[in-house]
């Protein structure tokens, strides 16, 4: 990635709605990185053995959504990178699944899958610059069609063929690396908050997208549990936490992710989407 230039109810298909009351949701709370922090989840599957079907691995079974919820900030003069949101490596070292701002456009995205740029996308409402103001992206894939929304909107559906292979590669929030796990060459990183990472094993419909945005704490309190059975991973940031701390994953997957101050600053705030 180095190389980079740098909210009517929709229709909820496979969902269930609880009837009964409610308890309040949880304080919607974002991590704020900044200057090389940055936030791990580690991949739980041993190399020569089966596929382990709770960790990241399960991604290269080639249908996932991935969501998440995030505000920018100004980068420094001297950045020459675009910062990563998310990033899923190979085992070549490449960005398998990826998505970063851009760096010259406010409101614009890079989308990465199979170490291939599959294209920058403008999303309404979004500005990067703006650090009160919350984006949502959502990509999905189902082996042969590849969709990109933006806070609600779909940005694009193309047909795309990548065996995607995650191998036993770590995820990133608000960094990339240029090695499968290799610390040395960590960059791209995020200034600004990020808030309700989600990785699902299954494709979100596109009838969903609008409720999503416009109800972003709704999900484990708000649908049957078995509704919630596809998530590989699901980062809250309800909780604030330290260098070398634990994000629970509250998935119940167990992929729980590892904070890194890393020579940056790292911090949390109540301000959310």
């Amino acid at each position: 990635m180095k190389a980079l230039l740098r909210r009517a109810w929709p229709m909820l298909l496979g969902l269930t709605l609880l009837s009964h009351c409610e308890q309040a949701p949880d304080p919607i709370r974002s991590v704020v990185l900044s200057g090389g922090s940055y936030v791990r989840i580690p991949n739980r599957q041993v190399v020569g053995q089966p596929r382990d079907s709770t960790s990241l691995a399960f991604l290269s079974d080639d249908v996932f959504s991935l969501e998440i919820r995030a505000a920018g900030d100004t980068v420094p003069a001297a950045v020459q990178e675009s910062p990563a949101l998310f990033m899923i490596g190979n085992a070549q070292g490449g960005d398998e699944i990826a998505v970063a701002r851009s760096l010259f456009f406010a409101d614009r995205i890079f989308v990465f899958l199979g170490d291939s740029s599959l294209g920058s996308y403008t999303i309404p409402g979004c500005n990067w610059n703006d650090s009160d103001v919350f984006t949502q992206i959502v990509m999905t894939y189902d082996g042969t069609t590849f969709a990109v929304y933006g806070n609600g909107e779909q940005l694009s559906s193309q047909s795309v063929a990548i065996d995607v292979d995650v191998a036993d590669s770590d995820a990133l929030i608000g960094a990339d690396w240029d090695g499968p796990n290799d610390t040395a060459t960590l960059g791209n990183f995020w200034y600004g908050a990020i808030d309700e990472v989600r990785l699902w094993a299954t494709v979100l419909p596109a009838s969903e997208m609008l409720f999503r945005y416009q109800n972003p704490d709704k999900l484990t309190r708000n649908y049957s549990p078995t509704g919630l059975d596809p998530l590989i991973g699901l980062w809250r940031f309800n909780r604030a936490g330290q260098d070398g701390d634990l994000v629970p994953d509250g998935s119940g997957k167990g992929n729980d992710a590892v904070l890194h101050e890393a020579g940056g600053q790292l911090d949390f705030t109540d301000a959310g989407p």
